[in-house]
Parts: structure tokens; C-alpha cells; sequence
């Protein structure tokens, strides 16, 4: 089995994750504006099935047509890079934070209740 490690460091999981950030940046925008595949197509300059492709998770654009798909949907194409032990412990980081807010949201269940009048 993978480690969460091997996993990081694998071009395929990448390519995925950005294909999926994709994936829900275009349709959002498509349902916001009410536009069709046809109408992004034309707006991106590019032809219908490219939309489809990208739609379906079936693509794997340049660098220049991320770009120019960012910011039609007004955002700002960001790219971060991070080391796998960063990524590493700040999910860590995240996952010991839930437990406390579960652990606090159990113990506030668990209390007695007080100061409470029946009228």
C-alpha cells in the first residue's frame, strides 16, 4: 500500500488535483453565468469538445490556456510550491486541530446542563 508520501510525490496525483480544481472552477462558472460549452468554447477561443475534455476530466492543457481559463472566470492563477514534509505537516497540523474541536464539542454535549429556567 501507498503512503500518503508516495502519494504526494507522484506526477499523477498532481495532474489530478489540478484537473479537478479545474473541473469545479469551469462548471461553477458555467452554472453562475448560465453559459454552454459552445459559449466557453468561443470565449476561451478554443473548440467545444476541448471544453468536453476538460469537463470530463480527460485533458491536459498548457500553461497559457490554465491562464487564460483563470481569469475568464475572474481568478487569479496562483501557483504555490511546497515541499512534501510542508504539505505533510500542515495536514498533521489540520487533522490534530479537528480532533481538539471534536473533543470540545463532545465534552460541551457531555456537561451538565445549568442555568436553565422552566417557566
Amino acid at each position: 500500500m501507498k503512503t500518503r508520501e508516495d502519494l504526494l510525490k507522484s506526477p499523477a496525483y498532481w495532474l489530478t488535483d489540478v484537473q479537478i480544481e479545474v473541473f469545479n472552477l469551469l462548471n461553477s462558472y458555467m452554472e453562475e453565468n448560465n453559459l454552454t460549452q459552445k459559449q466557453v468554447a468561443e470565449k476561451l477561443n478554443v473548440s467545444p469538445s476541448y471544453v468536453s475534455q476538460i469537463l470530463n476530466g480527460n485533458f491536459n492543457f498548457t500553461i497559457s490556456k490554465l491562464i487564460e481559463l483563470a481569469l475568464l472566470v475572474g481568478k487569479a492563477p496562483i501557483i504555490k510550491f511546497e515541499t512534501i514534509e510542508q504539505i505533510l505537516n500542515a495536514e498533521a497540523a489540520q487533522v490534530q486541530a479537528e480532533s481538539k474541536s471534536r473533543k470540545k464539542k463532545i465534552a460541551s454535549l457531555n456537561s451538565p446542563v445549568s442555568n436553565i429556567s422552566v417557566s
